[in-house]
């Protein structure tokens, strides 16, 4: 049985390796876990976990937190947003054996069709899938149109463009392949949000840092971008 050391009522998994410092991490599911070098003695560790404690289980509760709030958006009568549109979320479930899976939208929801035999543990994370599949392709809609827009408006193409899950940007422009990239849930913001992060990405093609150069750009090409970037900051993207 590995180390454990205590934090107020939960225990803290300890886990030793090759590194050079003890680091205390909070994992997704709220567990807190060690990393220590391999010689470190028990004590010193105990005593950098207590000097951490007020930090860790404020971290901790906001992860849970977090998770609450996540597994209550992806649930029968979440609320997902499209385009800054707040829609309801409906689980439903088809009797048939071999019923497709997927999502569509009417109205004001999302309904989402799952198979009967789906258990409870794998409703939330198939309701995600399917719903996040359903966004990605409204957006694959949506960008042709919005790139030739703005790419008018600048007077010049970037080579292509791709959807990816980002953890921590909204978008990245390749310089010298000239690709942009854009994270998935921009199709979640008001369509300013998307345009100003394709406006910002194609400013790159012409000016690389964020320098004043390249804000003088941005302010010109699309004006409403500081609006944009004000309400992407309030709600930074899902990890």
């Amino acid at each position: 049985m590995g180390e454990t050391v205590a934090i107020g009522e939960f225990e803290v998994e300890v886990r030793r390796a090759r590194v050079r410092r003890v680091t205390l991490r909070i994992a997704p599911d709220g567990s807190v876990r060690v990393t220590a070098p391999n010689a470190c003695p028990i004590q010193d560790i105990e005593a950098f976990v207590r000097d951490k404690a007020t930090w860790a289980e404020s971290r901790r509760e906001g992860v849970l937190r977090a998770r609450r709030e996540e597994l209550a958006m992806w649930s029968d009568g979440g609320c997902v947003e499209y385009l800054g549109e707040a829609l309801t979320l409906s689980v439903e479930r088809d009797a048939a054996t071999h019923a497709a899976q997927f999502a569509e939208r009417s109205g004001e929801r999302i309904i989402v069709h799952l198979a009967d035999f789906t258990t409870s543990e794998e409703v939330t994370g198939q309701t995600q899938a399917l719903v996040e599949a359903w966004l990605e392709e409204r957006m694959e809609e949506l960008l042709p149109g919005l790139f030739a827009k703005i790419e008018r408006r600048m007077q010049l193409r970037c080579s292509g463009w791709r959807i990816r899950r980002m953890k921590s940007r909204w978008g990245s422009c390749n310089t010298k392949t000239r690709m942009i990239c854009l994270n998935a849930q921009l199709v979640e913001y008001p369509i300013e949000c998307l345009e100003s992060v394709i406006a910002h990405e194609l400013c790159h093609l012409i000016e690389p840092t964020h320098n004043e150069r390249f804000h003088q750009l941005l302010d010109t090409y699309y004006p409403a971008n500081r609006e944009a970037r004000r309400i992407l900051n309030l709600r930074p993207p899902r990890r």
